[in-house]
Order: C-alpha cells, then sequence, then structure tokens
C-alpha cells in the first residue's frame, strides 16, 4: 500500500518539531540525530532523507520554535485589549512556566549562545530570527503613545526578557521568582 502524498512532508515536521524540543530541552551538542529520531518515533536511518545535517536540522528546528513561541504569546492576546497586550506578553514570558519547560519555550532563551557559536548559516538564521521578533515586538506597543516606540524600548525590553529568563534558570527556586518579578517591573516601568 502507497503511502500518502504528504506522508514526506509529515514526517519532516514530525522529525521538526521532536528536535525542536529536545534542543531547547538538552541542548545543541546534547542531542544526538538518534536522539532525535527517537523521539519522533522513528528509525535513525530515515535521517537523511530529510536533512543533509544535524545543522540543516537545527535551522529548520529554531524557526519551528520561534514560530511556536509567538503563536504561544500570541493566543491569549485575542481578549486583550490593545494597550495591554505588551504588559500581557511581558507577564507571560517572564512567568515560572516559561522558565520551567524551556522544551516548549523561546529558543533564544533556550539556545541562542550556543547557536550563536555554530556554524554561519545557523548563526544568519539566529539573526533572522531575533530580527523578527523585534518586528512582533514592536507591533504590540500602542502606536499613539506619546513618546512613541523606540528601537531602544524593544531591545531593551527583549534582552532583559531573555536576561530575566536565562537568570532564573540559573538560580532556580524562590529566587528566580524574584527575578522574573523584578525583571517584569523594570520593564513595566519603563513602559508607563
Amino acid at each position: 500500500m502507497p503511502w500518502p502524498k504528504d506522508h514526506k512532508s509529515r514526517t519532516r515536521r514530525k522529525i521538526v518539531a521532536a528536535a525542536s524540543a529536545a534542543f531547547r530541552a538538552d541542548g545543541i551538542e546534547r542531542v544526538r540525530v538518534e536522539d532525535v529520531m527517537a523521539r519522533a518515533g522513528l528509525t535513525h536511518g530515515g535521517f537523511y532523507s530529510h536533512f543533509n545535517s544535524k545543522a540543516d536540522l537545527l535551522r529548520e528546528a529554531l524557526d519551528y520554535a520561534a514560530e511556536q513561541t509567538v503563536d504561544a504569546l500570541s493566543k491569549p492576546l485575542a481578549d486583550v485589549a490593545s494597550e495591554d497586550r505588551w504588559r500581557a506578553v511581558i507577564d507571560s514570558y517572564l512567568s515560572p512556566a516559561h522558565v520551567a519547560h524551556p522544551e516548549v519555550g523561546c529558543p533564544l532563551a533556550a539556545l541562542g549562545p550556543e547557536i550563536a557559536r555554530a556554524d554561519s548559516r545557523t548563526h544568519r538564521r539566529l539573526a533572522e530570527v531575533v530580527r523578527g521578533r523585534f518586528a512582533w515586538m514592536r507591533q504590540l506597543l500602542p502606536q499613539g503613545r506619546p513618546r512613541g516606540v523606540s528601537d531602544e524600548d524593544v531591545i531593551g525590553s527583549a534582552a532583559c526578557m531573555l536576561g530575566g529568563v536565562i537568570l532564573a534558570r540559573a538560580v532556580g527556586g524562590k529566587e528566580a521568582g524574584a527575578i522574573l518579578s523584578a525583571c517584569r517591573e523594570f520593564i513595566h516601568e519603563r513602559h508607563r
């Protein structure tokens, strides 16, 4: 019996999703191709019919994770007034749940420094993800604000958000909550 027409694309998406979660949870170096394929419920031999290398898979997994993060942060915004969207995203990103679950969280916080040392194509893809995140964040801020929206606002807030999650993961426990709270308040105060 022949495979359905979309079998290869569905299998590829399954591998990318598995890799995305694995890389964010365990880091790029610790995750082997065999681990990804097992996590996807597939055999190792099928990997190379979908990807030329682990680096190729990493780039797609990074895109998948970036899209997953923006989708997760955007979903609750449907019921939020435009002037409250920025605050809602900050609070969601700088949350204990995000810190506790890197496997479904922001790839920039989970993998940014590791990817920054990767091959040049992967590093360029990371830069595209960062620029995309800045663009997405810009559209969250109400445009009618008296002082406008500057790149400094967006970049500084993004840096504080990323750093807050990274630091909270590093220390854990009650200190993690204090770091998240301090970062939320810092950003909110800046945008009052």
